[in-house]
Parts: structure tokens; sequence; C-alpha cells
């Protein structure tokens, strides 16, 4: 009996440990869908969104490392309506400025698929690979956390190498709320 409760009482302090390292719930603004926290340390935390967006971006297409647009157009960039079902982790360094108040600043990467949102083509459906930035603040209250952020990026649609591949900058915004499991 001594070795049961031990056990569970082992168990019990194991769970309530990790409760607070994992955040669930969804992020809206340039991206909307899920959201996902977990952390690794008490300043580091690894946050990853499953999301869809739509961005109008100016993009310039490139092929065989020759700019496209600005050979067809004279120099000026395209302005297209981009939406995009991304996957988006970054590596988060907290800096606590109240109890509840963190700034946090980071980077990480998103890709999935992107399509012009005039684009009827099946063909048309680019792969999307990126980089960005990310630096917010999060206001935790209770067991859960609201946080807004900004994630400036860049980032490359292709298909294949023979083909035009997209070049554009990807600002996102982003509010989230995640509940503390």
């Amino acid at each position: 009996m001594k070795r049961l409760f031990l056990i569970l009482a082992m168990a019990a302090v194991t769970i309530s440990g990790m409760a607070q390292k994992h955040e669930i719930g969804a992020v809206v603004g340039g991206l909307n869908g899920l959201s996902y926290k977990y952390w690794l340390s008490d300043k580091f935390a690894l946050q990853a969104d499953l999301a869809v967006g739509l961005t109008a971006a100016p993009t310039s297409t490139f092929m065989n490392g020759t700019n496209v647009t600005k050979a067809a157009t004279g120099n000026q960039t395209i302005t297209n309506s981009i939406y995009d079902f991304t996957i988006n982790p970054n590596l988060l360094y907290h800096f606590p400025m109240t109890e509840h108040l963190k700034l946090y600043v980071g980077g990480g990467v998103n890709f999935g698929l992107m399509s012009d949102i005039r684009n009827t083509d099946p063909d048309g459906i680019l792969g999307k690979f990126g980089v960005n930035g990310d630096c917010g603040l999060a206001f935790d209250y209770q067991r859960l956390v609201f946080a807004f952020d900004f994630r400036p990026g860049y980032g490359l649609g292709f298909r294949d190498a023979n083909t035009p591949h997209l070049s554009f900058f990807d600002w996102k915004l982003g509010f989230a709320v995640r509940y503390c499991l």
C-alpha cells in the first residue's frame, strides 16, 4: 500500500510539474488556425501554428536566377492576393516584464502550400517555404494566455526547378488565445 501511495504521489508531482508546459488554442489575424506552445525552460518556448492566411503581397517571379517579373513589366513588382496553408514553428525567448506580462522575440520557418486567390487551376498551387522573425507580448491570466505578435518574413513559392517561383515579403500579425494544460 505504501508503494502504491508513493507511486501515485510521484505521478501527481510529475503531472503538476508538467501542467504549465503546454498551451493550446487558436490564432486569428494574418494567420487563422491552431496554436500550440511547448515550454522548454522558464524563458525558452517552441511555438507552432497550423493556419491558413490571406496576404496582399508584392511578388517577383524568378526563373533560373532571372527576374521574369521586372523583364515583363518594366521593373515593377506585381501585388498578388495570396492565400496559404502553413505550418509555422518558432523558437521564442521570453523577457518577463511583470508577473503576468512577457515580451518575447525569436524566429522560425514556415512551410506549406500557397496560391493566388484568383487561381482556379490545381496546377497553380505552389509549395511554400520561408523564414520569419517573431516578436510580441503575452499576458497570462490564471490558465489563459493572450498573445499578440508580429511576424516579418520572407517567402518563396515554388513548384519545381523548371518553372518560375515567386519571391515575396510575408508579414503577419496575429492574436492568440491559448489554454495552459
